[in-house]
């Protein structure tokens, strides 16, 4: 049984995908990043971590495998338990594990798991397509100007065309003082019609105002309808556990109820024939990872966040 391809299908959809008796895959978005060092661009991606303290079977990989595979559910939790002693053999012999398309497991000198995750594929679906850029350096090119070149001119025959050149000069301010005395009468044309349409416009300000306080027939009242504020989502959910019985989901409310989580409910039947138990949901990721926290730290380290 290939797990891992399995593992690397939901993380496309899911935050955490946990392996029972084993361990959790946790994905976190990233945004887009810029390293100066290699003068890499890299687009949002999902950056995947590993905690070996989430081994509880919340139902997720084995439906998934049972659905993929035409394969009974209690089937696949037993196989799924022979392949992770397969998995833990592998680390005490060879030190370490390496899963496709997800990253490596390697023990430590503390007989730890340490997690590598893997750079391909990125299981962020907005960012499909998109791959890392490097930018190329600007080379500067100092551009030297040429000398300037001396031209000499022939002193002689200047006579003959020293008259044509007086004409020239003289036709060149002629035609000068038509332009400025042309641009002096626009200039007092255009103050003129500015005046004017001052003038007009303060008239036409005077009769609005005219319009507007001294009105005889008084104007009916005009009725707005407004619409009720949109219900606000709350599509992030601390999921505590699923229940193949809607009475267990209850019972498991009252539980938490009676530990003080208030907003504890349920969600409806899934596709996988399971009723998601929460602790609560809420309108943004931060608020939902920050509560998660708390819920790990004193009540249940494997609560996890379910996007619907």
């Amino acid at each position: 049984m290939m797990i891992e391809k399995h593992i690397s299908s939901l993380l496309y959809r899911y935050q955490c995908v946990i392996v029972p008796e084993f361990g959790a895959f946790l994905t976190e978005i990233r945004s887009a990043r810029f390293d100066e060092k290699s003068r890499t661009f890299f687009p949002p991606q999902k950056t995947i971590s590993f905690n070996a303290n989430i081994k509880h079977n919340d139902g997720l990989l084995a439906n998934h495998i049972a659905q993929t595979t035409q394969t009974t559910y209690d089937k696949i939790v037993y196989d799924l338990l022979i392949e992770v002693e397969k998995w833990n053999k592998s680390l005490q012999t060879n030190k370490a594990l390496f899963l496709e398309n997800i990253g490596e497991l390697t023990l430590n000198s503390e007989n730890n798991l340490e997690f590598i995750p893997s750079n391909n594929p990125n299981y962020l679906a907005t960012s499909f397509g998109l791959s890392s850029v490097i930018a190329k350096n600007i080379e500067r090119i100092d551009v030297v100007a040429p000398e300037p070149k001396v031209i000499s001119l022939p002193t002689k025959r200047r006579t003959k065309h020293h008259v044509m050149r007086y004409a020239a000069v003289f036709a060149v301010c002629a035609g000068l003082g038509s332009i400025i005395v042309d641009n002096e009468f626009n200039s007092r044309i255009e103050k003129e019609t500015v005046s004017i349409e001052k003038k007009v416009q303060e008239k036409v300000q005077d009769e609005i105002q005219k319009a507007t306080f001294f009105i005889d027939t008084p104007v009916s009242p005009i009725t707005l309808t407004v619409k009720e504020k949109a219900e606000v989502k709350h599509p992030y959910h601390i999921v505590a556990g699923a229940f193949k019985s809607e009475e267990n989901a209850q019972k498991a409310i009252q539980q938490l109820k009676t530990k003080g989580f208030s907003n504890a409910t349920y969600l409806s039947k899934n596709k996988y024939g399971l009723y998601p138990v929460l602790y609560g949901s809420y309108t943004d990721m931060a608020k939902a990872q920050e509560v998660m926290k708390s819920i790990h730290k004193k009540v249940n380290s494997d609560a996890w966040i379910l996007i619907q």
